[in-house]
């Protein structure tokens, strides 16, 4: 039942939980875990337990909860790579035109403006950094500070009718809930993590359950699960079962949604006409949704599309596409699948071949438009490096679309090698670093042309500062036609370390009009090196184009006038870099040279202290602090900065540091 409105548009309140599992609330009934807090909001509205998302990571499934568009329609398959298109309109775009204030506060990198989701929203707050040193750390906004920051944006437009879109990041891959969660989920790190995001929307529910809000229009979901183990997979996007594919529900609104449970199948695609129908508006024609508060039309399809494509985009294997009419499930794969969910829901008997017609009746059914190779940008390291960094498979990917019928390319036959890529990581980030080297190279003796394995070799060594042997990982991968964007952009960032600056114009010479942030500031990088400055600072603006809250190549155009004693200049670039990412260790070093050189020793030594807190590698930084300690008469201090210089530098440089040191020392 649902009533007329009482006036012409609420506030509508769309918070999104990344990676939560359908059974990771307290509502579903599992008894995993307690939230207490969308459990009020679950009992004052219309809970879905049949829910679906149409993709397995985070900005495809986005882009569908925004646009109301499968992801073959909207166009974005994957978490990078891929840029919403003008034509389809938003939530936000129908809603800013209706006279809305829009807002959005999201907490990662996948979705960073730059993927185009930004657009409706007058406010698109993606502040997410947080990288701090420790190799393959993710970029992340604690879902607290995100949640304070939208809830200072919702009072200060009250009054206003406003949708606001609140992004938390906490239950996603790698799992540290802290205390008190950390204890009370201590065989389960996951769920104390969702236990903890139920903690962090605690005052934005409250607005709307127990505050002067109540009537506003909220809906609650996930954009994906987590597989936790099962069918091998530990995390997500590499298959589409239950467990990653079916996602928590929840719409609420005071007076006109009655609270049920409503065991409607329910999709991504329904929530965008459904607000509208809530308020009263007619959605743009064309989409496969409805409201799921009307009756469908006469014809409608209430089956749904799915997709997993992150392993054939990034590693070259078969694409995973799928149809869902519950409770049928057919996959589309080398190896295919079919299940009946209400009798198996753990997915763990495939009725493939007891029943083909019924498997051949359904998979005919998937579009045509769905089954074509999608095209994508290339990927650079930076970018490949932030979402491995999340646990997602990710790289510049195969030349050409992988074969979907062979079954050596099935995912469920390849898993073992994505679990290789996992141990890696995770024996690199529990300081474990030589195991996790040896499993990378045995992997690529077994995957030769996986770019992605050579991608993360070159970034460990790169990190302990094993330079050489980076460009040599990276050079068998072109070698051996392993090589795309992310493998020659890292190549020539090694070469420049190495003050092989013509080698490093030449290997990224064929990306020269590359619409990367990343890639262009890189380009800045190897031109100022080689003592082409106007190249350098054009690149580096050109970067700022593409992406204006790209921080690093602020930093990068900073210290480039730093070069050319411009510190006037550069002062306000290394600031504005340092407030979208206080976590740039160059930046930090700069301004610490040009506090120096104005007169403010203090505020020197304590930027170049931030700088080796956030790189504990920074070897003109721990010179920098070294001197300036020296200089203040902090022996003690100076000594140990320089002694951790030393041991990062040799030749000549070493030779001087240790004569530093032996003077401090008598």
């Amino acid at each position: 039942m649902v009533a007329a409105p009482e006036r012409d548009g609420r506030d509508v309140l769309l918070i999104t939980v990344d990676t939560l599992r359908h059974d990771a609330t307290g509502f579903s009934g599992a008894g995993r875990v307690e939230t207490p807090h969308v459990d009020r909001l679950a009992a004052a509205g219309r809970v879905f337990p049949v829910a679906h998302a149409h993709a397995v990571v985070t900005l495809p499934s986005h882009a569908s909860i925004l646009t109301g568009l499968y992801p073959y329609q909207h166009g974005i398959r994957d978490n990078a790579g891929f840029v919403l298109p003008p034509e389809p309109a938003t939530l936000a775009t129908l809603l800013q035109a209706a006279g809305y204030r829009t807002a959005a506060f999201v907490s990662a990198f996948p979705l960073d403006r730059r993927f185009g989701l930004a657009r409706g929203f007058e406010v698109y707050d993606d502040q997410y950094e947080g990288y701090a040193g420790a190799g393959f750390t993710p970029p992340e906004r604690p879902g607290n500070e995100t949640v304070s920051r939208a809830l200072a944006w919702w009072d200060a437009h009250r009054g206003e009718r406003r949708f606001l879109w609140v992004h938390v990041f906490t239950p996603h891959f790698p799992y540290e809930p802290g205390e008190p969660f950390a204890s009370r989920y201590r065989d389960a790190p996951y769920f104390g993590d969702v236990a903890l995001t139920d903690d962090q929307l605690a005052p934005l529910l409250e607005q709307v359950l127990d505050g002067p809000d109540g009537e506003a229009l909220v809906i609650y979901t996930s954009d994906h699960g987590e597989a936790l183990g099962e069918h091998g997979e530990q995390t997500h996007g590499l298959f589409a079962y239950e467990a990653t594919l079916r996602v928590p529900l929840v719409i609420a609104a005071r007076g006109l949604v009655e609270p049920a449970r409503d065991d409607t199948a329910a999709r991504h695609v329904d929530l965008l006409p459904t607000v509208l129908h809530l308020l009263r508006r007619d959605p743009p024609g064309g989409l496969p949704g409805r409201s799921l508060f009307a009756e469908p039309p006469p014809g409608h399809d209430r089956g749904s599309y799915f997709e997993a494509l992150s392993a054939s985009l990034n590693l070259g294997w078969a694409p995973l596409r799928g149809r869902l009419e519950w409770p049928l499930k057919a996959l589309r794969l080398p190896i295919r699948e079919l299940y009946r969910l209400d009798e198996d829901p753990g997915e763990t008997a495939n009725l493939a071949g007891r029943q083909p017609e019924l498997l051949d009746t359904l998979l005919a059914r998937l579009p045509a438009e769905s089954l074509a190779a999608p095209e994508r940008a290339t990927l650079d390291e930076e970018q490949v490096a932030r979402l491995r960094s999340l646990g997602y498979v990710a790289s510049s990917g195969p030349a050409s679309p992988p074969d979907d019928t062979d079954p050596e390319l099935d995912p469920k036959n390849l898993v073992r090698f994505d679990r290789m890529l996992d141990s890696a990581l995770t024996d690199y980030r529990a300081g474990r670093v030589e195991p996790a080297i040896e499993t990378l190279r045995r992997l690529i003796d077994q995957q030769p042309r996986m770019s992605l394995a050579y991608a993360h070799l070159a970034f460990f060594l790169t990190d302990l500062g094993r330079i050489e042997e980076a460009v040599a990982a990276l050079q068998l991968a072109v070698a051996r036609g392993a090589s795309n964007e992310s493998i020659h952009r890292k190549l020539a960032l090694n070469l420049t370390r190495l003050g092989r600056t013509a080698e490093a114009a030449a290997v990224l010479a064929p990306h020269a009009d590359s619409t990367e942030p990343e890639t262009q500031s890189a380009l800045g990088r190897i031109a100022a090196a080689g003592g082409r400055f106007d190249e350098a600072r054009g690149r580096f603006r050109r970067a700022l184009e593409i992406d204006s809250t790209y921080p690093a190549a602020l930093m990068d155009l900073g210290t480039l006038l730093m070069v050319e004693n411009r510190f006037d200049e550069a002062r306000p670039l290394l600031e504005q870099a340092l407030e979208q990412d206080p976590y740039l260790a160059e930046a930090w070093n700069g301004l610490g040279a040009i506090r120096a050189r104005g007169g403010d020793p203090a505020g020197a030594i304590e930027a170049w202290r931030r700088a080796v807190r956030v790189d504990p590698r920074s070897a003109d930084a721990l010179y920098n602090l070294g001197t300036a300690l020296a200089r203040t008469g902090d022996r003690r201090g100076a000594a140990e900065a320089l002694g951790r210089y030393a041991r990062l530098v040799d030749g000549e440089e070493r030779e001087r540091a240790e004569a530093m040191l032996r003077e401090l020392r008598r």
